[in-house]
């Protein structure tokens, strides 16, 4: 159960130590489903590379269940923004062979990571990306087995630590955090609570998986795909588990970047959909037989063009958006939700923009999830005086929304159903 959570978190981090403490390079952090014609976020990650004629990127397809095909689909990409093609490198690490090609087998491509002249190809770039597929192939493939770096890995750090970029999507970008996410949904963690290992290929669990990341990323927990497949109960249960190393935990959307200053300490967000963030530093967590209850979480949520500023914890709303609150556009008295940790439900961004901070109507929104016929989890959003919303309407006639400190309540609860005479 969760409970042994601190217990399994030691033997993740026994051994660990970061490289650096003190990076001047930068992250793009990518929530998975990254479009080719997402703009804003391929055009800041090979700016902070040095720009178009200069940058020069390792690419890293060691998560991915076909390398070969990761590497070409990436490639393609940085080309048609400006890269220069001789100055993109497949950095031939895999632990899977790729079916495309017929006359090489990649899974042999298993130890290269010791490979000095691999790291000396990475050494010399400005930017590294890491491929999406399975964050446990990557941590296997570029870790020895006691925990220590491989030299590529040692040399992806020196490219970040003197202001190169490092970037990935999906698995790439699960791995960015000292605590990994590597598997679980948010019904699972919740009711399963977390599992140290479940084999080798990381086979499918309800149950959270929490192991060993890079650890470039040092402000909190990362998780991805975030909205899209309602992840916000397994990043709550990660980050309740770890409070012992961080209060802070980000989920970041598809096709769409955390892009994090490391000198700065600051996070913009760029692309299509959203970051939220989660506050733990005063909330507690308590058990009703064996099921967590978790209160006074903090939720905030951003979009594309809004900062977080890490050192003040201030949420800086994108150039043009107005306050909603005292200018709420909804008036809905009981938007009752359902589904929240459901990827077929209502979606966390839904219930705390348009039916709570932008409602006149409501100061709290309740979300209920089953388990099964009789139990769930009820999902608590309120309003706080400390609460504050931002919008703007887009081009598209869209509204896009910054959210700053929504209380969250997470309690278990048994559910009667009575059919109505």
């Amino acid at each position: 159960m969760i409970r042994k959570a601190a217990f399994v978190l030691s033997l993740i981090l026994c051994g660990y130590a970061a490289i650096s403490q003190n990076s001047k390079g930068n992250l793009v952090i990518v929530g998975g489903g990254l479009s080719p014609d997402n703009k804003e976020v391929y055009t800041r990650m090979i700016a902070l590379a040095g720009g178009p004629e200069k940058a020069s990127f390792a690419v890293i397809p060691s998560a991915s269940g076909v390398p070969v095909q990761s590497w070409v689909s990436i490639s393609k990409t940085l080309k048609a923004y400006g890269v220069r093609e001789e100055n993109i490198h497949l950095i031939s690490i895999s632990v899977m062979d790729d079916d495309s090609t017929k006359d090489a087998d990649e899974s042999k491509w298993a130890g290269n990571a010791n490979d000095k002249r691999l790291a000396r190809t990475v050494r010399n770039c400005t930017g590294v990306w890491f491929t999406g597929g399975d964050q446990m192939r990557t941590m296997l493939a570029l870790t020895m087995p006691d925990g220590n770096p491989t030299p590529v890995l040692q040399a992806v750090w020196e490219v970040y630590n003197r202001g190169g970029v490092i970037g990935g999507s999906s698995a790439g970008a699960a791995i960015m955090s000292e605590i990994m996410i590597g598997n679980g949904n948010s019904l699972g963690a919740l009711k399963l609570g977390i599992i140290k290992d479940n084999g080798p290929e990381n086979e499918e669990s309800d149950a959270l998986l929490l192991s060993k990341g890079m650890g470039f990323f040092p402000e909190g927990i990362v998780d991805q795909h975030f909205n899209q497949r309602a992840r916000i109960g397994r990043l709550v249960v990660a980050l309740m588990n770890s409070k012992e190393k961080f209060n802070l935990a980000f989920g970041v959307d598809e096709n769409t970047a955390l892009i994090y200053s490391a000198s700065e300490r600051k996070i913009d967000v760029a692309g299509a959909a959203g970051l939220t963030i989660l506050n733990a530093s005063e909330a507690l967590i308590s058990y009703q037989q064996g099921l967590p209850e978790i209160t006074n979480l903090s939720v905030s949520y951003l979009e594309n063009g809004d900062s977080y500023l890490m050192t003040t914890g201030e949420l800086i709303p994108a150039t043009g958006k107005k306050a909603t609150r005292g200018n709420e556009y909804y008036k809905r008295e009981h938007p009752a939700q359902a589904g929240i940790l459901s990827a077929n439900g209502s979606t966390l961004r839904d219930v705390i923009t348009i039916n709570l901070i932008d409602n006149k109507g409501a100061e709290t929104v309740s979300n209920l999830n089953f388990t099964d016929d009789e139990n769930a989890f009820l999902l608590t959003f309120t309003k706080k005086p400390s609460s504050q919303g931002y919008y703007f309407e887009n081009a598209r006639e869209e509204d896009e929304y910054s959210v700053s400190d929504i209380r969250l309540d997470i309690s278990p609860v048994k559910v009667t159903i009575t059919k109505i005479k």
